[in-house]
């Protein structure tokens, strides 16, 4: 059979493949966890990016956590609803743009997001955290990649 891979010989050197399997274990960590308290994790990417981007004070929209988050529109819009209906967020008209909501966090919202945090950084740091010295390097290898496909998309 033919099997037209560079990396037909060892599948274990095929680095989309290793990526994937970390993600995996870092994700199922982070999914298993956070339905602990009754949270997915696109639910806590929604409410993180709303909670990082209430910190500068200005009014926050969908499009803006669908930007910082890179989910896309239709998705964070989804996520929002649920969001909503838990009580976790609000929506209230936008003060210049009719055709948009203005985001805000609740309390309820605040509490579970600063819950979650520490569940998730965990992970991270225990998954990560083995790099050691590495773990810089990996975040700025991960930073340069993010960068090109920001520049590949403009």
């Amino acid at each position: 059979m033919a099997f037209n891979s560079i990396n037909r010989e060892n599948a274990d050197e095929a680095i989309g493949l290793q990526f994937i399997k970390v993600y995996n274990i870092w994700h199922n960590r982070i999914k298993s966890k956070l339905n602990e308290i009754e949270l997915t994790h696109p639910q806590f990417i929604v409410l993180t990016s709303l909670g990082y981007l209430q910190l500068s004070k200005q009014e926050v929209t969908q499009v803006m956590v669908s930007a910082t988050s890179e989910m896309d529109v239709m998705t964070v819009s989804q996520v929002l609803r649920i969001l909503e209906k838990k009580g976790y967020i609000k929506r209230d008209s936008h003060s210049r743009d009719t055709r948009a909501k203005s985001l805000t966090l609740t309390k309820k919202g605040i509490a579970i997001m600063n819950q979650a945090l520490p569940i998730v950084e965990n992970i991270d740091q225990q998954i990560f955290g083995a790099l050691g010295e590495q773990e810089a390097i990996f975040q700025q290898n991960l930073s340069y990649l993010i960068q090109l496909h920001e520049k590949e998309n403009k």
